[in-house]
């Protein structure tokens, strides 16, 4: 049984949150305590020691992550709940294990609970660095410093001035980092795409995804190709061609 917390400033969410909890996930998830600010969020954290804290961004007194840095130890899963659909749900991709935009969809709730029990057990080991991560990330104006890479052996923490580039290789991913290291991942490029293209990385082709500071030089051609800075060549697709010389000029 998942012992879960509901931190939200809203009686009417919490109270719909644990509803939907209680019907439909009841052998699955208990709900043992709720706050409504980081005070009493902390708290209740505290008292019951729970497995998922379901956590509201803006709150009285501070946010959800002001609660974090209060802690001394994270040993939870966090899901981040907001209605603000803005520059920080990327950072929550990187290190939190999921978020719901309000009002909460009952298909969303249950990609994020189907997914947890699957994954709780091995999560919850690593979930105090990678939320540390999350937290250090978010205090740089929504600029993501650093990057939480998983794969079969466990997950690295990687910062993105480390990563050349990107390479996709049909549902796969390869970061090709500093030092010749290269970690595969079991994601597509195009979800890479979305989390760093607001962070200095550019799609120069269906196939790579360049970051901008590491490209050393630019070669015309039909499309064009990129030399990076560890001597890798990129192509660039005819159709990027355009939007990625704007980029340096």
């Amino acid at each position: 049984m998942i012992k879960a917390v509901v931190i939200d400033d809203e009686k009417d969410a919490r109270f719909l949150l644990k509803n939907i909890l209680q019907t439909n996930y009841a052998s699955d998830i208990e709900v043992v305590g709720e706050g409504d600010d980081v005070i009493s969020g902390i708290e209740v954290i505290e008292k019951h020691q729970p497995d998922l804290v379901f956590l509201d961004i803006q709150m009285p007194q501070g946010t959800g992550f002001d609660l974090l840095e209060k802690l001394d130890k994270i040993n939870f899963e966090v899901v981040f709940i907001t209605a603000y659909n803005n520059y920080a749900v990327k950072a929550f991709q990187c290190s939190a294990f999921g978020y719901l935009m309000k009002p909460i969809k009952s298909t969303e709730l249950d990609n994020v609970i189907q997914n947890l029990k699957e994954k709780i057990d091995q999560l919850k080991e690593e979930s105090d660095k990678r939320l540390k991560v999350l937290i250090d990330n978010f205090s740089e104006e929504g600029k993501i410093k650093k990057i939480i890479i998983s794969n079969t052996e466990g997950f690295k923490i990687v910062e993105l001035s480390n990563i050349f580039y990107l390479e996709g290789d049909r549902n796969y991913t390869n970061f090709i980092l500093k030092e010749n290291r290269k970690i595969t991942v079991s994601k597509t490029l195009g979800e890479y795409e979305d989390l760093l293209s607001d962070h200095g990385f550019f799609r120069t082709h269906q196939s790579y995804l360049a970051n901008l500071t590491h490209v050393k030089e630019y070669l015309k051609g039909d499309g064009g190709s990129v030399v990076m800075k560890n001597g890798d060549i990129l192509k660039v697709s005819r159709h990027k061609k355009q939007d990625f010389v704007k980029q340096f000029i």
